[in-house]
């Protein structure tokens, strides 16, 4: 994860090379909205949250779109690299009040950075920043209206902020995660326990991480009362 966005900038560079003319203009707009998000960073009230929603936006559309041409051209690295850069603007987003309305790209990236990770401190962190992702994002994808699609990215996000979570064996952070997890896509959060349980026996788990993940199986399971 880029720790800023002169980093972010700095890394988009070799995309270029040899690159088709298309691709090239679209890393040189995706230059300049991180170029705007990194001059309103010293200028906080100079950019509304609309404005901030509007342009991370404008971002997340240019790397859908460069991600799409580079995993076309068989160029993986630099796709990665490119996804990656999704989540300095999703923390520019963030911090500046706006929302998030397209978090493709950004799943992606956290799926990916959290497959580098096992460090349980490092894991922690991610977690907590998945909660903001989460937090930040429309209504639209809040009301996750698309329940007959597994891979849609509310879905996908909620689903690896639990696992990350897991593999932490931090029994708090699973015990503050899991709640949310439940709220956030109640149909699907039992096939999330199960699925976890049926790891803990695969992957020799701590038998208190099984049976903290066993008790929210039948937290999920259990039918609401009215």
């Amino acid at each position: 994860m880029f720790e800023s966005i002169k980093e972010a900038r700095i890394a988009l560079a070799p995309v270029t090379q040899g690159a088709s003319p298309d691709i090239a203009r679209d890393v040189e707009a995706l230059l300049q909205v991180l170029a705007i998000a990194e001059a309103a960073k010293s200028q906080s009230d100079v950019l509304s949250p609309a404005e901030i929603t509007d342009i991370g936006e404008q971002g997340f559309a240019l790397i859908d779109d460069l991600t799409s041409k580079l995993a076309l051209g068989q160029r993986e690295a630099e796709r990665q690299q490119v996804e990656q850069v999704s989540l300095v603007i999703a923390q520019w987003v963030i911090a500046h009040r706006g929302v998030l309305t397209n978090i493709q790209s950004v799943v992606n990236a956290l799926a990916q950075l959290s497959n580098t990770i096992s460090d349980p401190t490092l894991l922690s962190q991610l977690v907590a920043f998945m909660g903001q992702v989460a937090h930040a994002c429309s209504e639209a994808i809040k009301r996750d209206l698309d329940n007959a699609n597994p891979a849609r990215p509310w879905r996908v996000l909620n689903f690896n902020r639990g696992i990350t979570a897991t593999r932490s064996h931090d029994l708090e952070l699973m015990r503050a995660t899991f709640p949310e997890l439940i709220a956030a896509i109640p149909l699907d959060a039992p096939d999330f326990f199960k699925e976890g349980m049926s790891e803990m026996v695969r992957l020799n788990y701590p038998e208190s991480v099984h049976e903290l993940m066993k008790e929210f199986y039948l937290r999920a399971t259990r039918p609401v009362a009215h």
